[in-house]
Order: C-alpha cells, then structure tokens, then sequence
C-alpha cells in the first residue's frame, strides 16, 4: 500500500535527521569544552595584550581544519 511505504519513509528520513541532529549536539558540546581549554591555555601561556591576535590565529586554523573535516566527512554520506 501506499501509506506503509510513505510511513516507512518518513520513518526512515526521521531515523536519520535524529541521528545526525544527536551527532551535532554532541559535537557542540566538544567544541564548547575545547573552546574553553584553548581560552586558559592561550591565557596561562601568553599573558597581557598579544592573546588576542593568537586567539585570532587560533579560530582561522580551527576554522579550516572543521571546514575540511566537514567537506570529507559530506563525501561519506550517500543519499540514496
């Protein structure tokens, strides 16, 4: 029948929207720890005013390696 492959679509796509919503909310809460173990290790190691164009430094290169990781990681996923 139709409704039983429309509800098992639907259980499908909801099964893996809810997984890649957990992946991200765990994911969020990991880059939340590291953000603030980077901040006391940027603030023990360079005090006074030089932190902030290392915390800049910091952000561009956490930036491209999660950008990167995200391109590869996207190439995994098969929509089928």
């Amino acid at each position: 029948m139709i409704i039983n492959g429309e509800v098992s679509n639907f259980t499908k796509n909801f099964r893996n929207n809810f997984t890649t919503l957990l992946i991200t909310a765990s994911s969020l809460v990991a880059a939340l720890s590291w953000n603030d173990a980077i901040k006391e290790t940027i603030i023990t190691l360079i005090p006074g005013e030089k932190t902030a164009i290392y915390k800049l430094y910091i952000a561009i290169i956490i930036t491209l390696f999660s950008v990167t990781n995200i391109y590869f990681l996207s190439k995994l996923k098969t929509d089928k």
